[in-house]
């Protein structure tokens, strides 16, 4: 037999092998193509036909699939190699040299990795326009059509075919160490690593304790650098305890000689387990972690999509009145108002000068207003951040240490006298573009002499129900763009733009907004989070199989001695339960806490975010009960029979031992 003939009948003896690692390639490569392709949507992208919110909601989790598309490829690519590995030792005693076998890895490996990026890629397209239907039933998407463009395509190889180069070139370099006595061993040796004991184990909970108490004094959800950093951080303190438990749990069954000697074979199993399958289960926790993250705080979000609305905007409908735009007639206002499903309750104004970069604001007038008592004196100013109640940590707004009045006898210096963190009124579009400052009367009448054609007002209306005034809404915008455009000139040349430049800021529009956005962030979270499910079903099962031989090597021998059928179940159940619950015990609880703590509430208010971790977290590790459940009873029956032990019952009365020659 031709050693080319004898590689060809190893490959087709391990073809399901082979099989399952180009599936999971392909599918990875087909849902990474069908987000990358509704990520650069144009008209999925365009605010004006897309709510911001939705399509904003689709950067976290596209981030976290290319993080999954390294990692879970980077990941079966090792744990296929290591099924080969024996494969190439046995054809190394056959003759064949080590650049024989670097000739087989690029071969296989490149046909995999091409043959995975197109199929990926074509089902993908088909994918890419289900996906793009499915989510127009959970969201409004105006116009918006589905689209494939040639940056998708280009874009998916360059990232796939970067990973496969970069994987393919260091296993050809491993290759390097390749002798025949390891690779014959390898699927009977336990992975080898530098960091163990239980010292790792005690520098992994301070990372871990260091990352937790960064989120909860000094984490804001602006900082995004911060948040990567920490859960890098947490995922190295992740990946440094695991490598030493079992060192720990060998030390706490050896404090008891009853203990000790009961759990002989499960502290053994287990100590192996742990230090074979970090690198899984640190995996694993990732995942988890990550679909617990964001489904904890976009299922919080939209359960208090009320509340935010309320919090963010003081008055139930807002607008601003300046430079000639939005000044409808007050006719036009009460025809609107009178015809409304829900009566006007109060109707107030605020004057402001808009001095473009600066809106300036008079104390007496913010005072008359929320019945405050802010004073500012002579030579000073105030400055104002729109801030909600309780979320004054979110501002990111430096205190401006002065403000320069330019006035007919000269620039006018006023200094700070100190930072106004409240929700005075909505955030009405065209007053954000600038910072809001509060001066006294003196300096207000100055500014205004000098500025008389940018006198605003901003329009404040409250209603009896707010939750009824989706229509007065839509139609006050309405008469707003088209008094614009029949008695103003065009700012921006472009009608849309105009419109929402000048458009309201209402509760109603904002909670419409958060509760739609948070449909589709519940559906993409979903979607994810079953993904992220199915691989790390995969990513076990990979690395049970790399450990198939030893643990039938196992099994026999101590078949030899007496081991029973219900002693194997046993045995095989033990191990089992750390690799299928450690890691998603751990995701959930690092999950939680980063919710939690992320959220930065009082802790009445912080044991929302809480429940709603632990729900999902409990779904979650629902299913996985069901998986264990359902993968070890076939597990546990393919081994009984391989040792043919499977025609014994598994009962507590049966434990009569069978013996087997090997």
């Amino acid at each position: 037999m031709t050693f080319r003939r004898m590689a060809f009948q190893i490959f087709k003896a391990n073809l399901r092998r082979y099989l399952l690692f180009f599936l999971c390639s392909s599918f990875t490569i087909m849902v990474f193509f069908a987000f990358y392709s509704l990520y650069t949507n144009p008209d999925f992208n365009d605010p004006y036909q897309v709510n911001g919110m939705v399509s904003g909601n689709l950067y976290a989790p596209f981030l976290v699939m290319r993080v999954f598309a390294v990692l879970f490829i980077v990941y079966a690519q090792m744990a296929f190699l290591k099924f080969r590995k024996s494969d190439f030792g046995l054809l190394m005693v056959l003759g064949m040299t080590s650049h024989n076998i670097r000739k087989i890895i690029f071969f296989e490996n490149s046909m995999i990795a091409l043959a995975s990026i197109l199929t990926g890629l074509g089902a993908g397209t088909v994918f890419s326009g289900l996906f793009f239907f499915i989510i127009s039933l959970f969201v409004n998407i105006g116009d918006s059509a589905f689209s494939l463009t040639l940056d998708s395509y280009l874009y998916t190889i360059k990232f796939f075919g970067m990973i496969y180069i970069v994987v393919i070139g260091i296993h050809l370099l491993l290759t390097l160490r390749y002798n025949i006595v390891r690779l014959l061993k390898e699927s009977r040796t336990a992975e080898r690593s530098l960091l163990h004991g239980k010292i790792t184990t005690v520098i992994g909970g301070l990372l871990l304790g260091i990352t937790v108490f960064d989120m909860i004094t000094q984490y804001n959800p602006d900082d995004a650098r911060r948040m990567l950093t920490n859960l890098g951080v947490s995922m190295v303190g992740v990946y440094l305890l695991l490598s030493g438990l079992g060192d720990w749990m060998k030390l706490i069954f050896s404090r008891s000689a009853k203990a000790y000697h009961k759990h002989l074979m499960f502290s053994s199993d287990l100590n192996y387990t742990l230090g074979r399958s970090k690198i899984v289960l640190s995996l694993i926790t990732f995942l988890v972690f990550i679909t617990i993250f964001l489904s904890g705080i976009i299922f919080y979000i939209t359960w208090d999509a009320e509340n935010i609305s309320v919090k963010n905007n003081p008055y139930d409908i807002a607008y601003a009145e300046v430079f000639g735009k939005n000044s409808i007639p007050p006719e036009t206002l009460n025809e609107i108002m009178d015809h409304g499903a829900t009566p006007l309750l109060s109707h107030q104004e605020l004057q402001y000068i808009d001095l473009f970069y600066f809106k300036v604001f008079l104390d007496q007038n913010i005072n008359t207003l929320i019945g405050s008592d802010y004073h500012v004196e002579n030579g000073h100013f105030l400055n104002l951040a729109l801030v909600a109640p309780g979320e004054e940590w979110k501002n990111q707004r430096p205190e401006m240490p002065i403000f320069d009045m330019k006035l007919p006898t000269g620039n006018h210096t006023l200094h700070s006298q100190g930072l106004v963190l409240k929700m005075i009124f909505n955030p009405v579009p065209n007053l954000m573009n600038g910072l809001h400052v509060i001066v006294n009367e003196v300096d207000y009448k100055a500014l205004k002499a000098e500025n008389m054609d940018a006198i605003g007002s901003l329009q404040l209306l409250n209603f009896k129900d707010w939750k009824k005034t989706s229509g007065i809404d839509a139609e006050l915008n309405a008469a707003l763009a088209n008094y614009n455009k029949n008695h103003t000139k065009s700012w921006y040349g472009n009608d849309r733009q105009e419109a929402l430049v000048f458009s309201t800021k209402s509760r109603i529009s904002e909670y419409f907004q958060l509760k739609e956005s948070g449909q589709f962030g519940i559906f993409v979270i979903t979607f994810v989070g079953l993904i992220f499910f199915g691989a790390s079903g995969i990513v076990l099962h990979f690395s049970i199989q790399t450990d198939l031989e030893r643990e039938r090597i196992k099994f026999r021998k101590l078949n030899k001695i007496g081991i029973t059928s219900k002693d194997v179940a046993q045995m095989i159940g033990g191990p089992l339960k750390v690799l299928f619950f450690l890691p998603y015990v751990l995701g959930i609880a690092l999950a939680t806490v980063y919710v939690v703590s992320s959220s930065r509430f009082e802790m009445s208010v912080a044991l929302a975010p809480f429940w709603f971790c632990l729900l999902v977290g409990g779904a979650y590790l629902l299913f996985q009960v069901l998986f264990y459940y359902l993968y070890t009873k076939i597990y546990t029956r393919k081994m009984l029979a391989h040792l043919q032990l499977l025609e014994v019952p598994l009962t507590e009365q049966d434990s009569t031992p069978i013996y087997l020659e090997i």
